[in-house]
């Protein structure tokens, strides 16, 4: 089933868990063009079938933590560049924050599990300086033999760690980790200062994604990233931003500041029209004595 929509020109998949599944045109021709152009292709295929599901259960994890903050997930879209989950609007910065988490807390799960896996089968794991591979895991000696049962959860885990930081440590908007950010820093700066600084990251991230050349969609990201820099910085300059529904809910902070207790002051204290001559407190008219010092007056 096609739609005449550009977003929404694609194979409609059915519904998992209530919530319609669908495959962007641009998705199909992506997988395609991967599988012509590999040299492995029984890898190529494997990782692209680890690829789908990941970001699926990343974009079901976004649904299901709508769902308990009330929110109606509709769809999910599957394209190039990632997953779209339709959750709605949030109601605050509190749920539009957990929501956000919750897409990569996924890979973090499945990310755990796999490293266990690994690390009892002897795998070394090793932190890189990469912001977008922080973590390369080492096989031990003899153990990668070329099947598919070898080299198939390094695979699992590779895809889950670049997944995790791909969306949370580039801070950029519309990522999860742009999103978790806005979403903490909007009740203090308010839209304007939220929305510059989250457009200035977009920017920056997609400068950096523009520069490297190991990443494959690398470009396309960064462009992606560039437009909402600069659609960001639209909203601004013709005020729009405060109808944005990322900046509009500015109230509801993801923390909230402790209030403070009011002061209690005294029911005497509110009346002005007898003084006691000892202590001074504001007494009723009709007052005989201080209830404080207990004296005529």
């Amino acid at each position: 089933m096609l739609d005449n929509s550009f977003m929404e020109w694609g194979l409609n998949c059915g519904r998992l868990f209530g919530i319609r599944i669908k495959l962007h045109w641009a998705f199909l021709l992506f997988i395609l063009f991967a599988l012509v152009r590999a040299d492995d292709k029984q890898f190529e295929a494997v990782y692209l079938l680890v690829l789908f599901v990941s970001v699926l259960l990343h974009e079901l994890g976004h649904c299901f933590a709508a769902r308990h903050f009330g929110q109606n997930p509709d769809r999910i879209l599957l394209w190039p560049l990632g997953g779209l989950a339709y959750v709605g609007g949030a109601r605050s910065a509190r749920e539009d924050f957990w929501v956000a988490f919750f897409g990569p807390f996924v890979q973090l799960v499945i990310g755990t599990l796999a490293g266990l896996w690994l690390y009892f089968q002897g795998a070394a794991f090793h932190f890189h300086f990469d912001i977008l591979r922080p973590i390369l895991c080492e096989l031990p000696p003899g153990s990668a033999t070329g099947t598919i049962r070898d080299w198939f959860v390094p695979l699992v885990f590779g895809v889950q760690v670049w997944l995790f930081a791909f969306n949370v440590f580039l801070p950029a908007y519309p990522l999860d980790g742009g999103r978790m950010l806005v979403a903490a820093t909007l009740g203090r700066l308010g839209p304007m200062k939220a929305s510059g600084l989250a457009m200035i990251l977009s920017l920056v991230c997609g400068v950096y994604l523009m520069a490297r050349r190991d990443m494959e969609n690398g470009s396309i990201c960064a462009l992606f990233l560039l437009c909402e820099a600069a659609m960001l910085y639209q909203y601004r300059i013709t005020g729009v931003i405060f109808q944005h529904p990322a900046f509009s809910h500015s109230s509801r902070p993801v923390y909230a500041t402790p209030r403070r207790k009011p002061k209690q002051v005294s029911h005497l204290r509110l009346v002005d029209s007898k003084q006691c001559p000892q202590c001074g407190r504001s007494l009723p008219t009709s007052a005989r004595m201080c209830g404080f010092c207990e004296i005529s007056v």
